[in-house]
């Protein structure tokens, strides 16, 4: 997603995800991380069709490398790592069965592609527990969990997180399990990824999946289902 109006787009199906999924939740009146994530993160979305409209997204996540603009919280400490290559994902999301399992795969390759050598995510741990998805990816936890200041409950309790973190072996793994899904979800399909040349020296610009599932393309530039979580 590269233009406003995309960005725009995104950004409503992703409060629409937050709001009628899972427990409900919302940015605060005081946040505007939501909008820097929006405006300056690369933006993920599917499509059921490679040929749909963009208000048909059904699903998506964000990303960004620490070189780009900071983490979103300042835990864990990765100040021994180049901050290129630290990425930041959130806000995974969907409108649609299962497209949130195939953003994770999605997420997966983009990291690979990105030459990440660690990777960090925030999921809701509390008033729900949503981090055992990424902990089966082999993430763990990077400190001890962190009250979200940004995000509230649909009737204004506060949200809490628990930072996790992916490098080393389990990273390898992680993208590799990606690739593959990507490469192997359809017998007999063959899945092309087209990424922007620009992607070879400052990361993704615009980018397509098509891997012949049912949900078919991803386009750049964040539970399951409500952006409670990431990759």
């Amino acid at each position: 997603m590269v233009t406003d109006h995309e960005r725009q787009i995104f950004a409503n199906s992703l409060a629409e995800a937050r709001a009628t999924r899972g427990f409900g939740f919302r940015e605060t009146s005081r946040s505007v991380i939501g909008k820097a994530h929006i405006q300056f993160g690369n933006l993920y979305a599917l499509f059921e069709d490679q040929d749909a409209a963009t208000e048909q997204m059904v699903g998506g996540f964000i990303a960004h490398d620490l070189a780009t603009f900071p983490q979103s919280f300042p835990k864990p400490h990765l100040s021994h790592l180049p901050p290129r290559y630290v990425i930041e994902g959130g806000e995974l999301w969907s409108l649609s069965r299962g497209a949130g399992r195939i953003a994770h795969h999605v997420a997966a390759a983009v990291v690979g592609l990105l030459q990440a050598r660690a990777v960090i995510v925030y999921p809701i741990v509390d008033p729900m527990d949503l981090t055992t998805p990424h902990l089966r990816l082999g993430f763990v936890p990077a400190c001890e969990r962190i009250k979200w200041p940004f995000i509230e409950t649909n009737d204004g309790r506060e949200i809490w997180i628990q930072p996790l973190i992916l490098e080393g072996d389990a990273l390898e793994r992680y993208i590799g399990a990606g690739f593959d899904f990507l490469f192997h979800a359809n017998a007999g399909a063959r899945p092309i990824l087209r990424f922007d040349r620009a992607i070879a020296t400052q990361g993704p610009r615009r980018e397509v999946v098509e891997s012949g599932m049912p949900i078919a393309a991803a386009s750049s530039n964040g539970q399951e289902h409500n952006g409670a979580s990431a990759h």
